[in-house]
């Protein structure tokens, strides 16, 4: 894929055929869906966009446990919150 293209693919001036948009998913490390999608969420925490990144390379032991404190850390934080 040359870079003209790609350009025009960004700019919604074209639309890439179905392989070229696998192949774009790919290099990407994304699924077709999520080209295809707009409903991405932008963290724009650079430093807890480094933490998610970091979460998603641990096992599912180690995930789950993070998940159970931040669903708990949450909780507080919305019970403290509600009692304001």
């Amino acid at each position: 894929m040359n870079n003209k293209s790609l350009s025009r693919y960004e700019l919604g001036s074209s639309i890439p055929p179905a392989d070229a948009l696998k192949n774009i998913a790919d290099a990407l490390g994304v699924s077709s869906d999520a080209l295809l999608n707009d409903d991405t969420v932008a963290i724009k925490d650079k430093d807890l966009l480094k933490k998610f990144e970091a979460i998603q390379d641990m096992n599912e032991e180690d995930k789950a446990l993070v998940t159970r404190f931040l669903d708990l850390t949450i909780r507080d934080f919305n019970a403290r919150k509600a009692y304001k």
